[in-house]
């Protein structure tokens, strides 16, 4: 399924409607990478999806919330810019793939301000760009005029919109298609298109064997073999060409054995963050044991002034602390039952605090074990299905695959003599850091969120360069779970600085004496072998 400037406009037409004057509360990115603005219309709450990369690249509306990853710094940006405005309205550029998002905001004061964000819809040069008075404040992909000759797209600098291609508006090919077969005439086909676009007209769907293989605002002659309906959305249908595209990653037995374990893990997570919520809540009852004991020492103190079958008492010494009393009790046993709770919160604070720790560490293990889960091969899952028993207490239920059909980690070789090495799984990613890695190796990981560990080794009788640093940093960021962001946090530290976590995880490491570089996620390798 393709997209051309017609479709665009549409969801232009469709996104407007559905989501003009909703406020933005925030913006970030789902856990699927797809960036995300997060709006409040009355009481009801969207997410609209942007997929700037895909294939179509496309938007969507979606209830998804925002992940808790950390975000890259020109999304953080476009979300303190936009948080708390309002859509005014949603447009497309004629004859190009490029969506309009006009926002705008007035002070208590009557002061208006606005942004727009630009949407580039384009195939292969997708991009995402915010604007204030025609400045760029934040973009997704920023490029020089060195790296692009035809236009530049930098922070501070005024915005260019993507050259259209000579003769637009041209008739999308889909169009043109659909006129040659029908006998039609192609100007007239693209009139009514453009008046369906705009008209919010049903959408045509054409499927073969359920799936959709394409959709458009007016009927598609060359298509008239395959199964047709109409759709009152695109985004709607869009959506389930989506959604189908990923069911089918799930169809073979390996798929349905990531997404049981992803169920698992998800369901242990909720497990634990309810119960960490509710330690957090002790701890905050906890928090008020020093108002218990000053409430018994005053009582102590005057309990000859506390009147009899009072329900509170405030105390001439400690005038701003109000005691609440049982009128039953004379002024020393109310104290004596304050002494008591005060006694009890206090027995209980070690104990929630190693309660608290575990939990977190518990949780972040999980989000580890989901990242792994989300790439792992079919040797892998069974390992971390054993990983996840083994965090809840329960004995390996299956057999780890044999050693020969283990992949071996990914080996990179840098023209420098320089070697990388990438793990991809727990299991590869200790035999990198505790087995390949020699004490004074640098070791690299995605700074706060799950990824791979990454080693670089210097060139024999050499000490590694920066280009060096900057290839073991990128390939961090290519293998994290913040692997769809342009840049990434990655720090690094000699590898005598890291240790494994006691009763963690297989992978899971403490590190110190760590520097920080920036990463950029990329497929690109240099070379790699199947054995270190």
């Amino acid at each position: 399924m393709t997209t051309d400037w017609i479709l665009v406009r549409r969801m232009a037409t469709e996104l407007d409607r559905a989501l003009r004057g909703a406020r933005v509360t925030d913006a970030g990115l789902l856990d699927d990478g797809r960036i995300a603005i997060r709006l409040q219309r009355g009481r009801t709450a969207t997410t609209l999806a942007i997929d700037p990369f895909g294939t179509p690249p496309g938007v969507a509306l979606t209830e998804a919330e925002l992940a808790l990853a950390g975000d890259p710094g020109w999304v953080r940006a476009a979300a303190t810019a936009l948080r708390g405005m309002r859509l005014t309205d949603v447009t497309a550029r004629r004859g190009d793939r490029v969506l309009v998002l006009t926002f705008g905001s007035s002070s208590r004061f009557g002061v208006e301000s606005g942004a727009r964000l630009v949407l580039e819809l384009v195939p292969r040069y997708g991009n995402v760009v915010l604007l204030r008075d025609r400045l760029v404040i934040a973009a997704a992909k920023q490029f020089s005029p060195a790296e692009n000759e035809a236009r530049s797209v930098q922070v501070g600098m005024p915005y260019e919109p993507p050259p259209l291609p000579p003769g637009a508006p041209a008739i999308p090919r889909v169009l043109a298609e659909s006129a040659a077969v029908s006998g039609g005439d192609p100007a007239a086909l693209l009139a009514r298109a453009e008046t369906a676009a705009a008209e919010d007209a049903p959408v045509h769907v054409y499927r073969d064997e359920g799936r959709v293989v394409a959709a458009h605002v007016v009927p598609l002659a060359q298509h008239a073999a395959l199964a047709h309906a109409t759709a009152p959305s695109l985004l709607d249908v869009f959506a389930d060409a989506r959604a189908e595209r990923n069911d089918a990653r799930r169809d073979d037995a390996q798929e349905r054995a990531r997404a049981a374990l992803l169920a698992r893990i998800a369901k242990r997570a909720r497990a634990t963050a309810s119960e960490l919520g509710g330690v957090e809540q002790r701890f905050a009852a906890s928090a008020e044991r020093e108002a218990l004991r000053r409430s018994g020492d005053a009582l102590f103190t005057h309990a000859h002034e506390v009147p009899q079958s009072a329900s509170a008492f405030v105390a001439p010494t400690d005038p701003e602390l109000t005691i609440a009393l049982d009128p039953d009790l004379d002024a020393k046993a109310n104290a004596q039952q304050y002494f008591a709770r005060y006694r009890k919160a206090t027995a209980a604070l070690p104990h929630l605090e190693k309660r608290r720790a575990t939990l977190l560490a518990r949780r972040d293990a999980l989000d580890v074990l989901a990242f792994e889960a989300e790439r792992a091969d079919a040797p892998t899952l069974p390992e971390l299905q054993n990983e996840l028993d083994a965090l809840e207490g329960r004995a390996p239920q299956r057999a780890s695959a044999p050693a020969a059909r283990r992949r071996a980690p990914l080996r990179l070789e840098r023209p420098s003599g320089a070697r990388i090495y990438v793990g991809r799984s727990p299991r590869e990613n200790a035999e990198v850091t505790f087995r390949i890695a020699r004490p004074d190796d640098l070791w690299f990981h995605a700074r706060g969120i799950p990824g791979s560990h990454v080693v670089l080794q210097a060139p024999p009788g050499a000490a590694v360069d920066d280009a060096d640093l900057d290839a073991a940093a990128d390939a961090a960021a290519t293998h994290s779970k913040a692997k769809h962001a342009p840049r990434v946090e990655i720090d690094y530290t000699e590898r005598k600085y890291v240790r494994k976590q006691r009763d963690a995880p297989a992978g899971l490491v403490w590190y110190t004496n760590a520097r920080t570089r920036v990463g950029r996620p990329s497929g690109d390798t240099i070379r790699t072998y199947d054995k270190p």
